[in-house]
């Protein structure tokens, strides 16, 4: 076990030296000429290298082995950290981490901003009192999400959702209280600032309207030109509906009165019928049609979405098939495995087989489309994921609850702000205890450990890493990276989660195709370790964009991938 640490500690120190060495071989911060006219983006979320390897040998992903025969695959590939949704996605849009972006998790916390409007008494907000404030971009900005202040039921669909500006946080900005508005609530410019500003036409689909706003990039709010808004949260689930295609896409676990406590995510079904949705908005959209279908507006320079249902594969106890967490109902499959892995191997659960062979099928309906509409050898397929999952072996998985929280409350430190997952990020009320906080949480890894610390980031570490709590009111004054398999929560309904610094997290699937460059089979492997960063700039090389004007590869030198 040292040994395999101090081997990870090589492999990292490695990663930032990759980080460091440059923007890019191609110095001049502009392709010569574009090498496609088009690039499709895929996230399959929770996606780990090791998956490919696995279901290649499995010969049970056709399409993923096809685009790595043609393609590049990049073997030690790694995400952001924290490795959450969120701060993923921006680096995949940005070139960018955390500590330029300011995005550490989709719920987090700003010591200048203040509470939405709907989360106060009047309805309204005019930035008095004291700043600091939960930040959350995820479904409760949807239009019709619940409000705080009312207590109403929630009644988000799955299509057509938009953002309510009331359910944003506020902040105080020349004399004006003002809603910040997801783009804007990233700090940074991104693949799609710079296509806007070229004149190209754009597309995304993510998993909440929020993702698919905050894409757009600081400043720039219509830089996604067809934006492909879904919830996959909703609150009401129909037994079925026609999507803009024209099919009629079933969910078989339904929830058609909003008033259940069931999601989309409670189901590998209803997760890759959600997930077909968006599938055939892009299949619009490589028609050269609006993701809608309506209309003709050409097939975008830069278009993609992310898919949800290996990540729900990966963590689900099924709340109907499982009998521990159903209480043993009518129904329940006593045979039942939950998702993810078997055991001390990276074999696939059956609930995770059907979920990469679906996701697999849904891309080679992508391929499909593309050699039919004959873009294929004009278009650069990026295939990766925002973020792994952990554990993969399910013997180590340790679900605590929140007991770093429960460490801080003894020692009489007062939070203003816990995310966690299988990472702890902490905000403190008052940060002049950020020392207190930390010693009690190192008296009890020297103790029982019972917050099952790995190691803590604060002060130096943290500013080192990310930026200066005591200057950006972003940064976390504390992270826990705990030992990994630990998820801080007490919930039956998962096996592994994300968001952490761990390898199971971290080392996610990268395979690049470029019509242009790999139409022929044969493949290759790059081993040097590479950041989902530098996606970035490679979509924007592709295409002949100057990829220098992302803030990402002028702040933090982040380079165009190796090979492309």
């Amino acid at each position: 076990m040292r040994r395999r640490n101090w081997r990870w500690v090589a492999v990292f120190v490695s990663w930032l030296t990759l980080i460091a060495a440059g923007v890019s071989t191609a110095t001049a911060g502009q392709a010569a000429q574009p090498t496609v006219k088009h690039v499709l983006l895929i996230s399959v979320d929770g996606l780990h290298a090791s998956d490919v390897a696995q279901c290649e040998a499995d010969n049970m992903c056709p399409t993923i082995a096809w685009l790595a025969g043609h393609g590049t695959t990049y073997a030690r590939a790694k995400t952001s950290e924290p490795s959450d949704s969120s701060p993923g996605l921006m680096a995949l849009m940005t070139g960018a981490l955390p500590g330029l972006t300011g995005v550490y998790y989709d719920d987090t916390y700003d010591r200048t901003m203040y509470a939405p409007a709907a989360q106060t008494a009047s309805g309204t907000q005019n930035c008095t009192g004291t700043p600091g404030t939960e930040t959350q971009y995820a479904e409760n900005i949807d239009t019709n999400a619940p409000s705080v202040a009312n207590g109403q039921v929630g009644t988000r669909t799955i299509l057509n959702e938009s953002i309510d500006p009331t359910q944003l946080p506020y902040q105080l900005e020349n004399g004006h209280c003002t809603p910040v508005m997801p783009n804007d609530f990233l700090r940074t410019n991104s693949i799609f600032s710079i296509a806007a500003a070229a004149g190209l036409r754009t597309a995304w689909a993510d998993k909440h309207p929020a993702a698919d706003e905050e894409v757009a990039g600081h400043g720039t709010p219509n830089a996604v030109t067809d934006p492909f808004k879904t919830e996959i949260n909703a609150d009401i689930i129909p037994p079925s509906l026609t999507d803009t295609r024209g099919n009629t896409v079933t969910f078989p676990i339904d929830n058609p009165t909003g008033t259940g406590p069931l999601f989309i995510t409670d189901s590998v079904s209803d997760t890759a019928s959600y997930d077909q949705i968006k599938v055939d908005a892009v299949l619009n959209e490589i028609d050269g049609l609006n993701s809608g279908g309506t209309s003709h507006a050409g097939t975008p320079a830069i278009y993609g979405m992310n898919f949800q249902t290996v990540s729900v594969g990966q963590k689900l106890v099924d709340p109907v098939l499982s009998c521990v967490r159903s209480g043993n109902a009518p129904g329940c499959d006593p045979k039942y495995v939950p998702g993810g892995y078997e055991p001390g191997t990276l074999a696939f659960t059956p609930q995770l087989q059907r979920a990469i062979a679906s996701v697999d099928a849904q891309l080679g309906s992508m391929v499909s489309e593309l050699k039919a509409a004959g873009e294929l050898a004009d278009t650069e397929i990026i295939l990766t994921a925002k973020h792994g999952q952990s554990p993969i072996d399910p013997s180590k998985l340790a679900l605590v609850g929140h007991t770093e929280d429960k460490v801080l409350s003894n020692a009489g430190i007062d939070v203003a702000q816990t995310t966690d997952d299988d990472v702890s990020l902490l905000w403190l009320k008052d940060q002049s205890q950020t020392g207190a906080a930390v010693a009690a949480l190192k008296a009890d890894q020297a103790g029982s450990n019972t917050a099952r610390i790995q190691y803590i980031l604060s002060g130096p570490s943290m500013t080192k890493m990310f930026s200066n709590p005591q200057t950006d009111p972003r940064t976390p004054d504390i992270i826990i990276q705990p030992i990994p398999g630990t998820i801080y929560s007490t919930s039956n309904a998962k096996v592994m989660e994300h968001g952490g610094f761990s390898t199971d997290d971290t080392h996610v699937a990268m395979i690049v195709y470029n019509g242009a460059a790999h139409g022929a089979p044969g493949g290759s492997v790059i081993a040097s370790p590479v950041m989902t960063t530098q996606v970035a700039p490679t979509v924007l090389a592709a295409l002949g964009l100057n990829y220098q004007e992302l803030d990402g590869v002028r702040v933090q030198h982040t380079r165009v991938l190796p090979g492309q």
